[in-house]
């Protein structure tokens, strides 16, 4: 999964040009409270094409949302005079509130951030000013309150409508008269909301596929598992680099460990769950980075209707703003971490099941009693329950009819803000899942008595950090709280040096 930019240093000021962009630089710039600017070469082109607006708008010649009202109203004219005035109804009249979740701050900047990328390359015809004041606002304001809805993915209109009300309110829009022509639709005839969420979902996601592969290592070593499935042998033979990479990263985990040696694994052959753990890794993996290269795409391509076409010096209406393509790649992903959470869940269980994990009944001391092991915790209950919830939110979005809208003229859209919502709440699910397997994996290795140098590098830190803040041989004493073991997997995939600090939040037991 790589990137087109390389990611800027703390308090670097990134300057925007709708080339370079991508979700890790989008993502850095966010989390670090970087500072943007446009570059300065962008300035120029942006008043050539801003100069085309403003000539349309003088010769009267009939332009999309310049000279005409949008949507099914868009056989209305707008005279030089009502301008102004139109530009603000316009986007207060889409800027409808609706009680219910919001955006986070970080999500509505990330929107103003690709917005600004997008304007820099002049083809939407926004003005300096605009443009100066997106950037100063994003550099220096609070964010707005901004409702998470309001989108069927044909464009996100009524997020974007209150950003833009927000916007155009500030001092600075209003000292320099805007909105101009065309701007409140440029502002608002984007999908600025769902590539910013799906940005930081495919992030993260890279986040959690890592500890899902830490998390398979730990479990062969909690199962004692035939480790021969994960050899290079094995993966040399198919053609899937996905498959081949986790697996090297699943063995990297598992350097050192006992279970290469010739004898150590309980089965001959292991249940298809355990079996399939690279093939299924791979696959998702490969998921995420064909996702990504199209999301670095998307980030510098060009949403709002019309583009001002310098050749015609005039507009080109066109339909940039439909999200097939990102419903497309976030229903793919969806699926893919619905089959991730699934076998997750079966390994899960078998890990607890006398049958299948040679351990008493829970993994319960001595010879099992009635009020002991991860069992008496009903964890897997609980992954059970989070498993279903990750594959409900799975189902393809893309073929839900949107209906008949603004009287029939938008009949087709592709549901991305829908879609990356969903994947939002797969992820978050996706963390307290892999977190309960890693737990009770081990759980089970503490239950082996492994000694902890006969465990693989990367299990044994994940051992040393999970083992004390899970409540073994205490269990029913105090309700467990499964928090501190996602914080503490969380900093397992990111960052060694913070490993005690994250720790000492938490209560050992």
């Amino acid at each position: 999964m790589k990137t087109t930019a390389a990611i800027p240093a703390l308090n670097q000021k990134v300057f925007l040009n709708g080339c370079d962009l991508n979700c890790d630089i989008l993502a850095d710039i966010v989390s670090q409270n970087l500072p943007v600017g446009v570059q300065k070469s962008c300035w120029e082109i942006v008043q050539q094409q801003r100069d085309i607006v403003d000539e349309i708008v003088r010769k009267k010649v009939p332009a999309y949302g310049v000279t005409t009202g949008v949507g099914s109203q868009k056989d209305f004219v707008v005279s030089e005079k009502e301008v102004a005035q139109y530009n603000m109804r316009l986007v207060r009249a889409h800027a409808t509130r609706v009680p219910g979740p919001l955006l986070s701050g970080e999500a509505i900047r990330a929107a103003l951030i690709i917005m600004i990328n997008e304007f820099a390359q002049g083809h939407s015809g926004v003005s300096q000013d605009l443009l100066q004041t997106m950037t100063e606002a994003c550099n220096k304001e609070n964010m707005p309150e901004i409702d998470a809805s309001g989108s069927v993915g044909a464009s996100d209109l009524v997020p974007l409508a209150q950003m833009a009300v927000w916007l155009l309110s500030l001092d600075a829009a209003k000292a320099r008269n805007l909105p101009k022509a065309k701007e409140t639709l440029s502002l608002i005839n984007h999908n600025a909301v769902t590539l910013a969420l799906g940005a930081f979902a495919i992030v993260e996601l890279k986040q959690l596929l890592a500890l899902n592969d830490l998390t398979a290592a730990a479990t062969m070593e909690g199962f004692r598992g035939n480790v021969s499935a994960l050899s290079e042998a094995v993966n040399r033979v198919h053609r899937r680099p996905g498959q081949r990479a986790s697996a090297a990263r699943i063995r990297s985990h598992l350097k050192g460990s006992k279970l290469w040696t010739q004898g150590e694994a309980r089965f001959l052959q292991d249940p298809l769950s355990f079996r399939t753990l690279s093939q299924v890794h791979g696959a998702v993996d490969e998921i995420v980075g064909q996702s990504e290269e199209i999301w670095n795409q998307e980030l510098n391509s060009v949403n709002d209707n019309p583009i001002i076409d310098p050749e015609i010096r005039g507009p080109n209406s066109h339909a940039n703003m439909d999200t097939t393509r990102l419903t497309l790649a976030l229903d793919t992903l969806r699926q893919a971490l619905g089959k991730l959470a699934d076998l997750s869940g079966e390994r899960i269980q078998k890990l607890q099941w006398p049958t299948f994990s040679g351990l008493p009944t829970g993994l319960a001391e001595g010879d099992g009693h009635a009020t002991g092991g991860v069992q008496f915790l009903n964890l897997g209950h609980i992954a059970a329950s989070l498993v279903t919830s990750t594959k409900i939110w799975a189902r393809p979005h893309l073929l839900i009819s949107v209906g008949q809208l603004a009287d029939g003229v938008e009949d087709t859209s592709g549901h991305a803000l829908h879609a990356v919502h969903d994947l939002q709440r797969q992820i978050d699910t996706g963390w307290k899942i892999v977190a309960i397997e890693l737990s009770i994996a081990i759980w089970a290795i503490h239950r082996r008595r492994i000694p902890i140098f006969d465990l693989g590098d990367g299990v044994r830190k994940a051992y040393e950090a999970i083992c004390p803040v899970l409540p073994i041989g205490k269990e029913g004493d105090e309700p467990f709280d499964l928090a501190c073991v996602i914080e503490v997997a969380k900093t397992l995939v990111k960052s060694e040096s913070n490993l005690e600090d994250q720790r000492s939040k938490c209560e050992p037991f």
